[in-house]
This record gives C-alpha cells, structure tokens and sequence, in this order.
C-alpha cells in the first residue's frame, strides 16, 4: 500500500493560510493608526527605488544623445523664423536651466512625485504580505531538503543492490567458465589416454602376424 504524503498534504494547508496571513497584514497595515504610519514612510521609500529603478532601465543614453544632436543640427531658416526660435530660446531660458540642473543630478539623487497616503500604504502591504507568503514557502522547501537529505536515498540502495547482483553474476560466469576449461581439459586427457590405448592395442594385434 501507498503511505499518504501526508507532509505534502500539510505544507499545501500552511501555504494555504500564509494567504490569510498576508491579507490580515494587509488589513492591519490601514486600521493599525502606527502601523499604517510605517507603512505610508516605507511605502513611498520604496516607491521612490521603484521609480530610480525604471528610469535607470527605462533611459536610453544614445538615443538622448542622437535627439540632441539632431536638434542642434544647422537648418535653412527664414529670417522670421530666426525672431521666433530667438524668442522661444528667451522665454524658455530659465526652463531649460531647470532641466539641466535636474539633468546634471543623478538619478538615485532624484526626488519623484509621492504617492497618495493609501497607495504608498496598499505597496507597502503588498511587498509585505507578499514577503510573508514567500517566507513560508522557503520554509517549507528548507524543511522538506533537511528531511529528505535525512532519509536514506533509495535509489542509491537499488543501484547499490544492483551493483551487488552484477558482481555475482561476474563471478558465477568466471566459475562457470573455468569450470567449463577444466571439464574440456579432461575431456583432452581422456582423449589422449584412449588414443594411446587404442594404439597399444593396434600393435599388439600385429604382433602374432608379424611373427
């Protein structure tokens, strides 16, 4: 009979109820007044790594620098035109300041726009509640390597076993063929004695006729 894996069993019940688990931290995190309070600070501190993050991957240098190249790039203009882009350069002076004081900064310097208190408290329980799900669940997979390593390996035995009968069997064919030698060897023997029996008795019958 099949044993129950009865610890498979248990290990789907607990991550089972680590989902209740996060969802209560979840809940905590906005009626709890000094939880929520961590939650709101953590929360936009993580929003703010979020943002770097996706900046950082999200930046294309070269094609940055392709545009800019592309905008300085001497073109045939007519002399209103030249009055027009010598205004808007005036006007948009001190914007363009601005954005390349923000340029010059690096990006893990940067400040992003905070979330609103209840979305910088929903990451925060999310990341936690998610945290706590997978923390159970490495536990479980920890758990289960420690007792399985613990156990004997039995396919190690089987092969071992095998290994065992393989080496029997060699030895019973080495037997069997040295047997087999020495049975064909006496056969040999037998071979050589009656040839020369059969020999001594051919010469006696000619003796009386040699005579």
């Amino acid at each position: 009979m099949v044993p129950l894996p009865l610890f498979k069993f248990a290990a789907l019940f607990v991550r089972h109820i680590s989902k209740y688990g996060a969802n209560w931290i979840k809940v905590q995190a906005h009626d709890h007044p000094k939880f929520r309070a961590v939650a709101a600070r953590y929360g936009q501190t993580m929003h703010q790594i979020n943002m770097r993050m996706a900046v950082t991957l999200l930046r294309d240098a070269a094609a940055e620098r392709r545009a800019k190249e592309k905008a300085e790039a001497p073109t045939v203009k007519t002399e209103e035109q030249m009055r027009h882009d010598e205004a808007m350069k005036e006007k948009n002076a001190a914007k363009e300041k601005a954005e390349k004081k923000e340029a010059s900064k690096s990006i893990w310097r940067r400040r992003f726009r905070p979330l609103p208190e209840n979305k910088a408290v929903d990451l925060f329980a999310d990341v936690i509640g998610d945290s706590f799900i997978l923390l159970i669940a490495s536990g479980l997979i920890l758990y289960e390597y420690i007792r399985a390593k613990g156990k004997p390996d039995v396919n190690a035995e089987k092969i071992a076993e095998l290994n065992e009968k393989l080496k029997e069997l060699d030895q019973r064919e080495i037997e069997l063929e040295e047997a087999e030698k020495a049975r064909q060897k006496r056969v040999e023997t037998l071979e050589q004695a009656l040839e020369e029996i059969r020999k001594a008795s051919g010469k006696r019958r000619s003796l009386p006729f040699a005579s």
